[in-house]
């Protein structure tokens, strides 16, 4: 990877260094080798639009958190229109919104999300050495398919053709801790915000179902959305 590439955003702050998955004993996941948090060479080759996020908005951005959504800042300001609950019906019913009308778009949704564990998990976690066997594997393969099933969850979700799913990971040893990434694209009429969430909820809980055995007390916490891009509200990027 050339000195040049760019990069995101530094993960949470955490207090140290964070050892990344390439450091980590044993091979590294034949299906996904690439750096965790490496926008760049994660998934497939989307148009050149010139914008790196593939939305086509022409910005120029090189990743999609470095997306503007062609409006000239990073965080769009919602407007009085987006405000209305657009799942109730003017009696208080729920209803699924019809979204037959909206031009399709590329869509992109990213979640983060924190697991605590303690120094004798994180040192089984990363020797591979724990009851049930590679961890991360099996997070990641459990968060890729569970946004795919999002719509069988979310009562009001559209079931969509995901273009593109991942998690990422990256290992913090002070304080101990796993830090989670899950990013969904689409081209389509409505966000994959809901499928970015589950996803990283779901990897997050395969870790504690993989890691139970030898701790009780895991804690999963500040799951939130912290990039999307596409739709008529824009580019959001959390603050």
């Amino acid at each position: 990877m050339s000195s040049d590439t760019p990069k995101t955003p530094d993960s949470p702050e955490s207090g140290a260094p964070a050892v990344r998955l390439d450091d980590m004993p044993g091979p590294l996941d034949p299906l996904d080798p690439l750096d965790p948090l490496d926008y760049d060479e994660d998934g497939p080759d989307l148009p050149n639009t010139g914008c790196g996020c593939g939305c086509g908005c022409g910005c120029g951005a090189a990743s999609a958190l470095e997306c503007t959504g062609g409006l000239g800042k990073s965080v769009s300001e919602s407007g009085d229109a987006e405000a209305a609950f657009s799942h109730m019906t003017e009696d208080g019913s729920v209803t699924m919104v019809d979204v037959g009308a909206k031009a399709p778009t590329q869509r992109t949704a990213i979640v983060r999300a924190v697991v605590e564990v303690n120094e004798n998990t994180l040192d089984l976690l990363k020797r591979r050495a724990l009851p049930k066997g590679d961890v991360l594997t099996t997070a990641k393969i459990a968060g890729i398919m569970a946004a795919k099933r999002t719509a069988e969850l979310i009562p009001m979700c559209h079931p969509l053709a995901i273009s593109y799913a991942d998690v990422r990971f990256t290992v913090v040893d002070a304080p101990p801790s796993i830090e989670l990434e899950a990013e969904v694209r689409t081209t389509g009429q409505t966000g994959v915000e809901m499928e970015a969430m589950v996803a990283a909820q779901v990897a997050g809980l395969t870790i504690y179902d993989m890691c139970k055995a030898v701790q009780k007390d895991i804690v999963l916490r500040d799951c939130r959305l912290v990039f999307k891009s596409g739709g008529k509200s824009g580019t959001f990027r959390a603050g």
